[in-house]
C-alpha cells in the first residue's frame, strides 16, 4: 500500500471533479447500515447522484445495487479513491479497528480531502485513537456520530444521531444526516470520544429500563398480578417505545433477532459501559447486574436472541420457567377455557350460577 506504484494506482482512479462535488462512500451494510445507506441513496437519486458501497459480504451490496442503484466497490481502496465523504457502520470495535487501519493507510495516498464519519457504537478510547492516528493527515477529518434506534427505525429514517468532531465537517454532513434521522443532537465538541460515551450512557438507560421491566413483570407473575393489566399501565404511564415495546416482548416471549438487538451485541455494549464507569470512577451496579444476566444467557447459547430476553435470567432466579414456555402454557390454558365455555353454552342444563366465561384466573 505504501509503495509509489500503489500510490500512483490509487490516484489514477480519481475522477477529475472529485474535489468539487460530494461523492459519498459507505462501508458496512449490517442490519442498521443497509437501511441507512438505502435512505441516503434515495436522496442522492433525487439529486441524480450515486454513492459507492462496500461490504465484507458482497451479496448485501449487490442487493442494495439492485434495489436502489448504488455503485458496488470491489475493495475499500476503491471507496477511498471515489469518495470525499465516507460513512462507516460496523458491528464492534474489532471491525472498526480493522477497517480504519486500512482507511488511514489509504488516506495518506490521496490528494483530495475526506470526511470520515463512523456511526458505530464503540469505545471512547477507540474513537479518540482513530482521530489521533488520522491527524497525521490534517486534510482529512474524523467524526464520531453514533445513532439510536433499531432496524425498523433505520428503515423508516427515524434514527437519532449524536455528533462530535470538527464542527464545519458536521455542518456539511447535516444534509445527509437528515435523510436518515428524525433528530440530530449536536454535542458541539471536537472530542469524538464524547459521542461514544453519550451513546453508551443512552444504551445504559435502555438496558436499565429492561432490567427494571424484567424484575417488575416477574414480581407481578409471582404475586398473581395480571401482566396484561400491567402492560396497559405501562402504555399509559410510560408511553415510550423502549418501555412499551420491550414490556410486550417480555410478556409474550418474542425474542427473535429479526429487527431486534442481540444479547451478544448488548453484552459488548455493557462491557463498554462498565469500562467507562471504571475509567471515570463511577459505580454502575445496574450495568453489573445486566452483565450477569446477559452472560448467563450467552452461556446457554442464547446470545442470538433479542436482548429483552434478559427477563428469562430474572425468571430463572425466581423459579419461573422461560417466558416462551410460560406464554405457550398460558395460550393453551386460554384455549382450553374457551372450549369449556363453548361447551357450557351448548349445554342447556348448565348451572347458571357459574361465572361468565370472560372471567379467568389470574396468572
Amino acid at each position: 500500500m505504501s509503495s509509489s506504484k500503489s500510490k500512483f494506482s490509487l490516484r489514477d482512479k480519481l475522477l477529475p471533479h472529485l474535489k468539487h462535488q460530494d461523492r459519498i462512500g459507505w462501508i458496512g451494510l449490517g442490519e442498521m447500515g443497509y437501511y441507512m445507506a438505502a435512505n441516503l441513496q434515495k436522496y442522492l437519486t433525487s439529486r441524480s447522484l450515486n454513492m459507492t458501497v462496500w461490504n465484507r459480504t458482497r451479496a448485501k451490496a449487490d442487493k442494495l445495487h439492485n434495489s436502489y442503484g448504488v455503485r458496488v466497490a470491489d475493495s475499500i481502496e476503491d471507496v477511498v479513491a471515489q469518495s470525499n465523504i465516507i460513512f462507516t457502520s460496523l458491528s464492534n470495535d474489532q471491525a472498526v479497528e480493522e477497517v480504519y487501519e486500512h482507511l488511514i493507510e489509504l488516506s495518506g495516498q490521496v490528494d483530495h480531502e475526506i470526511i470520515f464519519c463512523d456511526t458505530s457504537t464503540i469505545s471512547p478510547k477507540l474513537s479518540t485513537s482513530i482521530k489521533e492516528r488520522l491527524a497525521v493527515y490534517p486534510q482529512h477529518k474524523f467524526l464520531q456520530c453514533p445513532v439510536f434506534g433499531r432496524p425498523p427505525a433505520a428503515k423508516a429514517a427515524r434514527l437519532i444521531w449524536i455528533t462530535a468532531g470538527d464542527q464545519k465537517a458536521i455542518e456539511k454532513l447535516c444534509l445527509y444526516f437528515n435523510t436518515m434521522s428524525r433528530q440530530i443532537i449536536h454535542l458541539k465538541t471536537p472530542n469524538v470520544g464524547a459521542s461514544s460515551s453519550f451513546k453508551l450512557i443512552g444504551n445504559f438507560f435502555i438496558v436499565g429500563s429492561m432490567e427494571l421491566l424484567a424484575e417488575g413483570l416477574t414480581l407481578a407473575e409471582k404475586s398473581d398480578v395480571s401482566t396484561d393489566a400491567l402492560l396497559k399501565f405501562i402504555e399509559v404511564t410510560f408511553p415510550s417505545p423502549v418501555w412499551t415495546g420491550y414490556a410486550k416482548n417480555m410478556v409474550e416471549g418474542q425474542f427473535g433477532k429479526e429487527d431486534g438487538f442481540s444479547i451478544d451485541l448488548g453484552l459488548k455494549d455493557v462491557n463498554h459501559m462498565r469500562q467507562l464507569a471504571q475509567d471515570s470512577h463511577t459505580v454502575l451496579p445496574t450495568a453489573d447486574l445486566v452483565h450477569e444476566h446477559f452472560t448467563t444467557l450467552k452461556e446457554q447459547n442464547k446470545g442470538h436472541q433479542d436482548w429483552s430476553s434478559l427477563i428469562d435470567a430474572v425468571r430463572a432466579k425466581s423459579d419461573l420457567p422461560e417466558t416462551t414456555q410460560a406464554a405457550t402454557r398460558e395460550s393453551l390454558a386460554r384455549m382450553s377455557l374457551s372450549d369449556r365455555s363453548s361447551d357450557r353454552g351448548s349445554d342447556k342444563s348448565s348451572d347458571k350460577s357459574r361465572p361468565p366465561s370472560y372471567i379467568s384466573e389470574s396468572r
